[in-house]
């Protein structure tokens, strides 16, 4: 039952906003209907006692079991059983099964408002609306502020998508019409950052949308394939929005974002077992489809075609990283580094499982080294580059003043801790705990030379 929570999470931000632009009522978190299997249009025999309520008589039915207690677990019993007089549209305890209805997924005030919307959605108030006083093409407001449609053919009726298979059933406070489908709401889409805000699973990504100034940009015209990845991944992930304070740590993070977004509309029937795409960021990303499972990279799509105004949403369990080679090469300021890699034929290497921690000197500090590394063998540019590699990965908060470390190439790298920050080496450590799929990038200010530099 998580993706239907998922679900009923999402939409809930989209009824929200239809809502509120109406200035009606409350805002509805789901998206319950999934493959509705047709029940059978011959009509029921249902009888009623007329001098009971229609939460009484639905009780009596046998077949609306489960929505007597989707009433008592929404606190509609009440208001249902006041004189009214109320039109129940009454979904048979099928049309909840079929509906993927489960309560105990309604466990907090907003889903139970949700699961209230619903109900609501079934009922017309003020009134005992007879079968033979609906017309085709009728228009019904029902009582969460919605309205249905009416359809008469063949002496058939049906509300919106529902058929009705036993009518007037009639009660003291009005009448009930048993019917084959659960009526869900309707809903207005909105755009997806929008939607991602009112999942409640989607806060950090929503701040981090935020903070890279790409809110407007995914509120645009799209349409937009977002892979969202939940708080929970973000967490794992270790992504610490604070630490992007700088124009360069924010380019950082424009380019893990835009690594999760593809330019097009792409629904999961859409996505086959080897198929490669090019991401917004430039980036391709490669996807894998086993036993009804996608994933993206090392990312599982957990809930799939959640649907925007401007494209639809994919929610994934991890935050998707490229290796430290693809994420150096996007930070616009380790051109050189990564041609180094190349030239010192290191990119395989540094491509692999690691984990690895790179102290990745700047443009500006090869410069500043003054050295042509064409000039380089293979190997003396591999021992340059190796010094800047450690084995392992170290973040920024386990390193300690006076610290050593071995680095790739053998030799140590010595640490300082002080009020000016932390040194590897002379070299400064400018950005901290770039995150890679396979380790972990500081930016440094020099290039480090081993002792055995020539």
């Amino acid at each position: 039952m998580l993706g239907l929570r998922f679900r009923r999470m999402l939409q809930n931000k989209r009824v929200y906003t239809k809502r509120r632009a109406l200035g009606a009522m409350q805002r509805k978190t789901v998206s319950l209907l999934v493959a509705l299997l047709l029940f059978s249009a011959i009509p029921l025999n249902v009888s009623a006692d007329e001098n009971e309520d229609i939460p009484t008589n639905a009780a009596a039915t046998g077949i609306h079991d489960s929505l007597v207690a989707a009433l008592a677990h929404a606190d509609l019993v009440g208001p249902l059983t006041g004189s009214g007089p109320f039109t129940v549209f009454a979904p048979t305890d099928q049309a909840f099964s079929d509906a993927g209805i489960d309560l105990t997924d309604f466990n907090t005030p907003e889903l139970n408002a949700t699961l209230s919307d619903i109900l609501l959605y079934h009922v017309i108030s003020g009134a005992s609306v007879m079968s033979a006083d609906v017309t085709d093409g009728q228009t019904v407001g029902m009582m969460n502020g919605d309205d249905a449609s009416i359809t008469v053919a063949d002496g058939t009726v049906m509300i919106n998508d529902a058929t009705v298979v036993s009518p007037d059933v009639v009660a003291s406070n009005g009448v009930i019409h048993v019917i084959d489908k659960v009526l869900m709401p309707p809903v207005e889409l909105v755009d997806i950052p929008t939607v991602a805000d009112g999942t409640g699973i989607h806060t950090a990504l929503v701040a981090a949308l935020s903070q890279a100034n790409l809110v407007s940009t995914l509120q645009g015209d799209g349409p937009f394939t977002v892979f969202a990845p939940t708080d929970d991944a973000f967490a794992a992930a270790g992504i610490d929005l604070t630490a992007f304070d700088t124009d360069e740590e924010n380019a950082t993070l424009v380019d893990i974002l835009l690594y999760h977004v593809y330019s097009g509309a792409v629904n999961a029937a859409d996505v086959t077992d080897g198929l490669t795409v090019t991401m917004v960021n430039g980036d391709e990303a490669s996807f894998s489809v086993a036993d009804g499972t996608v994933m993206v990279g090392d990312a599982t799509v957990t809930l799939a075609d959640v649907l925007a105004s401007n494209g639809v949403i994919h929610v994934i369990d991890k935050v998707l990283m490229r290796d430290i080679p693809s994420t150096a090469a996007s930070t616009g300021i380790h051109d050189t580094l990564v041609s180094a890699v190349v030239d010192a034929n290191l990119l395989s290497t540094l491509e692999g499982d690691g984990p690895f921690t790179v102290f990745a000197p700047t443009d500006q500090a090869f410069t500043d080294l003054g050295v042509d590394l064409s000039t380089l063998s293979e190997s003396e540019l591999s021992n340059i580059l190796l010094y800047h590699v450690v084995g392992s990965e170290v973040p920024a908060s386990a390193v300690t003043d006076c610290m050593s470390a071995d680095a790739a190439n053998t030799q140590p790298l010595s640490f300082t801790v002080g009020e000016s920050g932390v040194m590897v080496n002379d070299a400064n450590v400018i950005m901290t705990d770039v995150i890679s799929s396979n380790g972990l990038i500081h930016v440094i200010d020099k290039v480090l030379l081993p002792t055995d530099t020539p």
